[in-house]
This record gives structure tokens, sequence and C-alpha cells, in this order.
């Protein structure tokens, strides 16, 4: 099932109680609501004994993706975390499951001290990689302290330090006092040998060295990636979680953007499957029985974000962005985009991030109203210039954006598109200056994670995700993402905040719809916290 939505004042309650608590057990909770990583141990997993795949003709299962990865680095940024790859040929301390359970990975167990910025944890005493490096404390607190220093994903600027206490536990300490923040320590921290990534000689660029169940034994940059069984996994089989299993032996991820060459792959038989269809291609799929379709609601959505840099006339023009807003039509992105597949949003986090509040679907979150759009205009210092807008070139993003284009066109504000490569978009992503308006798909587990990601403006050199720095939004995050301050009434404020002031636009939350062909059995998908399929630890019939 998906995350049950839970009132903000009840979360906290439930997050100080759990801080309380020296010792507990990780599946006793239910989902995220008391999943507070304070505690954790592990339960032996059931993992069905004909859950392998058997009846691929070349022993490969074949899927499409549109995520790439042009380097196999273990120091990544948030872009790309979502590749169908990333969690079978990188473990962490923790995985988080579809139904927001943390699940012990590399950590054995961890607890919170009585201070809630403390957390003690130990890893497994056996943990080696596929050249045989045996894992201790130190190299978790190396990785720690690694990503920390590259500043590619804002949880690990909130670890104040990370210390080997032992062979096999450790210590960290949090900045500050936010729910989450722990946690995504635990899902992000990819564990790797430091003298196997040292010797390496390019950080992983080509080739990982981890304690997967998975090695890669091909590698194509933004191309294909191969990946086998590994017969020496460390990990006991009881112990495998089943949402993290590894029932297929030999996996080949093709990354296609295109979303017509996507569909025509499926037909042809090229691919076994696809993850995130895109909709339109989707639907040529309805009712063919040769081929099975679930879709869910994504864990991303689709946003509008606003420069914040000084050098950009829409950083100081709150009346030129709002009639922005009111000239989108978004219902009409959903069916021209999204072939129907999505809804509306009314924050710019989606509303399946833990202590989002159900009653802003019924806001009038700035509907599609062209008269209002010319009204605010009109009160704005626009002359006519033509402003830019980011983002990627995939082809959902090109609709989307050429989309966006004319509904603006039709109010007289001119824009042009800059439609990066993955590549590229990395790189300018942070700098505000780069453009007026940005298109990005940015998630969260908990509205925490979504707001120190684009909105703390101590998050990056640059300041916010989009180089704004507002000290009135940053101490209304600091004191509501607390654990004592994580209440409805605080959420709610952050929420009218941002929307008031209209620096990120949640537009459409499309539906994820994942893929595959009925003739390679699979009876049982193991879905991600995502929501899409894990191919790897899906059941297949025999």
């Amino acid at each position: 099932m998906r995350m049950k939505r839970i009132t903000a004042l009840a979360l906290a309650g439930c997050l100080t109680a759990s801080m309380l608590t020296a010792c507990g057990n990780a599946n006793s909770t239910s989902g995220a609501a008391s999943g507070s990583a304070s505690a954790a141990t592990t339960e032996t997993a059931e993992v069905p004994a004909d859950a392998g795949l058997h009846n691929l003709s070349d022993g490969v299962l074949d899927i499409g993706t549109t995520i790439k990865w042009d380097s196999l680095t273990p120091l990544r940024s948030q872009v790309g975390n979502n590749a169908p790859w990333a969690y079978q040929v990188y473990e962490t301390l923790a995985v988080l499951n579809y139904d927001k359970e943390y699940k012990p990975q590399v950590a054995k167990s961890w607890s919170a001290q009585d201070d809630g910025l403390t957390f003690d944890v130990e890893i497994y005493d056996y943990v080696t990689d596929s050249a045989g490096n045996n894992i201790t404390a130190n190299d978790i607190v190396w990785m720690i302290n690694l990503s920390k220093e590259a500043g590619l994903k804002p949880c690990f600027s909130k670890v104040e330090s990370a210390t080997a206490t032992g062979d096999y536990t450790l210590q960290i300490k949090m900045t500050q006092d936010m729910v989450g923040a722990f946690e995504a320590i635990l899902t992000n921290t990819f564990v790797v040998s430091q003298a196997a990534y040292e010797a390496s000689g390019d950080e992983f660029a080509t080739q990982i060295v981890s304690t997967a169940p998975y090695v890669i034994t091909e590698f194509t940059p933004g191309s294909t990636m191969t990946i086998e069984k590994r017969d020496d996994y460390w990990q006991d089989p009881e112990l495998v979680d089943p949402s993290y299993a590894a029932n297929v032996d030999k996996i080949t991820y093709h990354v296609i953007t295109e979303a017509s060459q996507a569909g025509i792959a499926l037909e042809t038989g090229e691919l076994d499957g696809f993850m995130t269809l895109d909709a339109n291609t989707a639907n040529q799929f309805v009712g063919n029985p040769d081929f099975t379709m679930i879709d869910t609601p994504y864990i991303n959505g689709y946003q509008m974000f606003f420069s914040g840099d000084p050098s950009r006339a829409i950083e100081s023009d709150v009346n030129l962005r709002q009639a922005i807003c009111y000239a989108i039509d978004c219902e009409g992105l959903i069916t021209g985009v999204f072939a129907g597949y999505g809804t509306k949003m009314h924050d710019s986090a989606a509303n399946t991030a833990v202590g989002y509040l159900e009653k802003w679907a019924e806001e009038d979150y700035y509907p599609y109203d062209p008269e209002k759009a010319k009204e605010l205009l009109a009160q704005s210092n626009y002359n006519g210039e033509e402003l830019v807008l980011l983002a990627g070139s995939n082809s959902t993003s090109q609709r989307l954006t050429q989309m966006i284009q004319g509904y603006l066109a039709q109010v007289g504000i001119n824009v042009t598109l800059n439609l990066a490569d993955q590549a590229l978009l990395t790189s300018i992503r942070l700098d505000g200056s780069q453009y007026d308006m940005f298109i990005n798909t940015v998630g969260g587990d908990w509205l925490a994670d979504h707001w120190s990601t684009r909105y703390d403006m101590n998050a990056y050199a640059t300041g916010d995700a989009c180089a704004r720095h507002d000290e009135v939004l940053a101490e209304m995050l600091y004191s509501t993402w607390t654990k004592e301050g994580y209440t409805e009434e605080n959420i709610d404020a952050v929420h009218a905040y941002i929307r008031d002031n209209m620096y990120g636009f949640g537009m459409v939350q499309p539906n994820n719809i994942d893929i595959w062909r009925s003739e390679i059995g699979l009876t049982e998908p193991i879905r991600t916290n995502k929501g899409s399929v894990n191919w790897a630890a899906s059941v297949y019939n025999a």
C-alpha cells in the first residue's frame, strides 16, 4: 500500500516518543509515521523459492529507462538517484521500502542518544565487496566525510561529524534536529572500501567495487549498463529484505530517452520492460494482452522553480512569478503531455511526502486564469524581455516546455527554451544566473527533504537550489523541521510562504508507469520507495 497520510501534529508526537527509546525493532513500526531511525534491528525475511527469473531465451532481462548515468562515481547529486540500477550496484546503510519502512542493509542496527542529534550505528562485521575487501566503520566514516566535502547532496551538509567508535561501530552527530535528516544519511551513504576507491584512480567512474549483490560487467556512459549477480555476496540470504533481493541473474539496462523509440523497442522484443514509460507511448499498449502495465502516483512532481539570483529581474518580481503560474493550464499539461496520467499539484512537493496536508487540495492554488495573469503582469516590472526556461532534453521535457512556452506567449510573456542534456543540466542547475525558470522533478520522503533540497539557503555554495538567500524562509524551515516543530500549523505556514512568494510552483504529479512483456512471467512486482518496479527484486514464475 502507499504511505499512510498522517497529520503533522501526530507525526511530531510519534517522532518525539521514538527518540526517547534507546532500542527497538524497526519492523514493528508502521511506515514512516513511527519509523524514525532512532532504533532498528534485523528481522528474518522470506524469499519465495521460485522467485528467480528462468524463462528468458537469452538469459538477460532487458529493461529500458530514460535515466542515465554518465559516470559510476558514488559521489552523486540527487539527479539520477531514481535510476533502476542505483541500489543494485551500490548498497547503503539502510533502505527505505515502498511502504516507507526503513530496513537495515549494511547497518545492523542504529539508535539515538537523548540529545536527538547523536546516533550510534553498528554495521555487520562480515561485509565484503566484490574484490574481497572487508568493510569496517572507518570506511563508512570516510564515505560520509567524502560525501559531505563533495557537497552534491544537501543531506550530508546536516552532518556535524562521523567518528568510528570501534571496528564495526560508528557515531554520527547531526548539526540540527531535523526530521528525516539522519534517515537520509542511512539511505544515501553508498558503502565502498576506501582502499578500493583510492586504488581505482578514477573515483569509480568506469568500474565499481562495491558490496552490492551485483557487479557491472558492461558500462557505456549514458547508454547501457549490464549487471550480473555475484556468487560471493556477503549477506546471509535469510537476512536480505525482499524489497531489495537479487532474483535475476543478469540485467541489461538501456537508456532510451525518445518515447517513440521506447515503444518500438518494447513491440519488437528488444526490451522486456520499461521503467517510467512516457504516458503517451504507454497508451498504445492499453488492452494489449502481450503486455502488463501498472501505474501509481509518482513520488516526484513536475515543478517550476524561479531564479533567486539577483542578476535575474524575476528574483525580485513576485507579480511576474505569480503571473507565470496563473498563465499555465496544468490540466492542459496533464492531458497534452501526460495523456491524462497525473493530477494537478497544490504545493511544490508531491502529496506522497510525510507531512503533506490533505487540506491543500481544497486551496485555490493558482488555477488557470489568463486574465489574472495579465493583470499581475501589468503590475510587474516585465517589459517584454526574453525569459530563459531551463529544463532537461528528454521528450517529456520538450513537450512540457513547449506547451508552457505557448501558454506564456498568450499572455505576453516571451520565453526562450534551454533544453540541456543531463551533464550540462547538472553543472548549471544550482546557478540561478543561468535561467529565470527551471523545470525539475523533485520529491522527498519527508516534506523536510524537499524543503532542504530546494529552499535551504545554506544548502549550497550559491544559496538555495535556485541561488536564493531568504533568511525569513530559512528561519521558518529550521524551526519547523525539528521533531517538535513539525506540526500542522508550522507546516502550513511554510507552504503558504512559498506559495505566496512563489519560489516553487507545483504543476503536475504524474503517474509512474511501468510496463513489461507478459511472457517474462513477472508475477509479483516489487516496488521501490519511489513507486517504480524493482526489476531485480520482483518475483517471476519458474
